[in-house]
């Protein structure tokens, strides 16, 4: 059985916190609180719902530092924890870090890309509205008001097939679906209503395991529509054109943060329901648009 509710949050290294803050104010629409941390280093929190944070961008190379998935108890955070010591994998509670991510327990592990796992229960909320920079909502919550997490991650590994069988087996996912493009088989896999939380993409052996994406979801396309003008006016680099997909029917665009992390920002997000859902392999990944070869 699967413990895992919805993806909390994202840590994020990076070189130039002076650009992340402008990014993430100007173009997202996020809310920017920026601190020193107890080993003295810059910190974005980046919030864009009631949570104190989804988002943390700290001083360091430009890479997907942790990602943190959120259970609903404590009783799930321990049967989790035993579910990975069975499956082999090393689990470490963390205090501290708990402390320094802002919720009540945590424990980390690697998956088998060897990317930072953090399940934790408790998020800290905050009381005060949030309010965008750029006046969009940000959807985190589905229409009965359960939390659907930050969006959705793509990671991509040489060990695809490790990974995939890792977090359905091991972790609980269910897969959504999947998009093959002869040899390349991508699969998207969920954990609540949304689509997908997380997806997977095979990478050429002896490349180094990267995210490729982060997905931000606001309810208005002319939300999505205000970001890319601002995109287009301070010259950021745009990664995919406007484009509708066909899994999850998301109409978004793709552009590059200043860490080199791709963020797709959309609207309207396909929701399932596992009782009526079933997995298909489409032939495409949009039905228009999401133009990769004339994006500047």
């Amino acid at each position: 059985m699967g413990y895992i509710r919805a993806l909390g949050y994202i840590g994020i290294g990076a070189k130039d916190l002076d650009a992340w803050q402008e990014f993430a104010t100007r173009i997202l629409g996020l809310q920017v609180t920026r601190v020193r941390d107890a080993e003295n280093a810059d910190t974005l929190f980046l919030r864009m719902d009631s949570r104190h944070h989804r988002i943390a961008v700290r001083a360091g190379d430009d890479e997907l530092s942790y990602v943190g998935w959120e259970v609903a108890s404590e009783a799930d955070l321990d049967q989790q924890a035993r579910d990975l010591e069975a499956a082999g994998v090393a689990v470490k509670e963390d205090p501290q870090l708990a402390e320094l991510r802002g919720v009540n327990r945590l424990i980390r592990a690697q998956d088998p890309a060897g990317f930072q796992l953090e399940l934790f229960y408790g998020a800290a909320v905050v009381s005060t509205a949030f309010v965008s920079p750029t006046g969009v909502r940000f959807v985190t919550k589905d229409p009965k008001g359960n939390d659907l997490g930050l969006g959705h991650i793509v990671l991509v590994a040489p060990n695809a097939d490790e990974m995939i069988d890792f977090y359905l087996r091991v972790l609980g996912f269910k897969v959504s679906d999947y998009i093959t493009f002869k040899p390349l088989v991508l699969t998207f896999a969920h954990v609540n209503p949304r689509h997908h939380s997380l997806a997977f993409a095979p990478a050429p052996e002896g490349r180094k395991p990267f995210i490729d994406h982060f997905m931000l979801e606001v309810d208005t396309l002319d939300g999505v529509g205000r970001a890319l003008d601002q995109v287009r006016t301070r010259e950021i680099s745009v990664t995919a054109s406007l484009g509708r997909h066909t899994n999850d029917e998301m109409v978004s665009f793709y552009m590059k943060s200043p860490s080199g992390i791709g963020v797709e920002y959309g609207t309207s997000g396909k929701l399932i329901d596992d009782e009526t859902w079933a997995v298909t392999n489409w032939d495409a990944a949009q039905f228009w648009g999401h133009d990769r070869d004339h994006t500047h």
